[in-house]
Formats: structure tokens, C-alpha cells, sequence
């Protein structure tokens, strides 16, 4: 009895490491991605790899500015072998997304770094792709 017990608590600690390790919440900062996300929000994310990744999604990627947010979360605009949108060609070199490479676009462009200025993020950038918006926490 006491053995399968400690053999269900070590299990039980063995998923919360692993779904630790896979899962992360995310807290937007800034409002680069409004109107689909704001200041404050709270995002369910899956840690993933670029292969993974679909146009459209929105990714969770380390930041490239120094001293400012550890992540950048944009929407995927262009993978390895998709044109380069036209809006990003004046800050990269070819017409076609690189192998290892994407483009993010912030939805709220006017308010937004993304690959416009920075150019392609590279695969060993990307953190996560979001899940879905948490609700918000409220106070008990």
C-alpha cells in the first residue's frame, strides 16, 4: 500500500515536470499585438520547434533588444521557403524566407518590432507558439 502510494506521488511529480517543461504562461507586454492581445494578457504557450510552426500563429520568441522584455510575442507572417512579404524586403536580403529562418509581424504594426526592423528571427530564437488567451485572474 505504501509503495504504490509513493509510486503515484512519483508519477504525479514526474507529469508536473514534464508538462512544466512543455507548457509556460506568458504575460503580454506592451500593445504591439492589438487588438488580439493587450497589455496584461495571460497566454497559454507549448514549447515547439520551427518545423511546428503554421503561418498565422501567433509565437512567443527571445528577444533580440537588450534591456527590454525577455520575449517578443508576434503573429507568423512567412516560413523558410515562403516569399518575403513586401513589407519586411527592405530589411533583409532575397525574395525567399531562408532555411531556419521567419518572419513575425506585430499586428498592431504602427506600435511594433518585429522583422520589419529586425529582419529574420532564426529557429534557435523560437521559444513557443501560443495556445490560447487565459482568463483573466481575478483578485479572491
Amino acid at each position: 500500500m505504501l509503495l504504490a502510494a509513493a509510486c503515484g506521488l512519483a508519477g504525479l511529480a514526474l507529469l508536473a515536470v514534464r508538462l512544466r517543461a512543455t507548457y509556460l504562461v506568458i504575460r503580454v507586454r506592451g500593445n504591439s499585438m492589438a487588438p488580439a492581445l493587450t497589455h496584461g494578457d495571460r497566454l497559454l504557450s507549448r514549447r515547439t520547434r520551427l518545423e511546428a510552426l503554421r503561418t498565422g500563429q501567433i509565437a512567443v520568441v527571445l528577444s533580440p533588444r537588450p534591456g527590454g522584455s525577455r520575449f517578443l510575442i508576434k503573429r507568423v507572417a512567412a516560413l523558410p521557403g515562403d516569399p518575403v512579404p513586401a513589407e519586411v524586403r527592405e530589411a533583409v536580403a532575397g525574395d525567399v524566407v531562408p532555411a531556419g529562418r521567419f518572419v513575425l509581424i506585430g499586428d498592431n504594426t504602427e506600435a511594433s518590432f518585429d522583422s520589419r526592423e529586425h529582419g529574420f528571427f532564426h529557429a534557435d530564437d523560437l521559444h513557443a507558439v501560443t495556445i490560447r488567451k487565459l482568463e483573466p485572474q481575478h483578485d479572491r
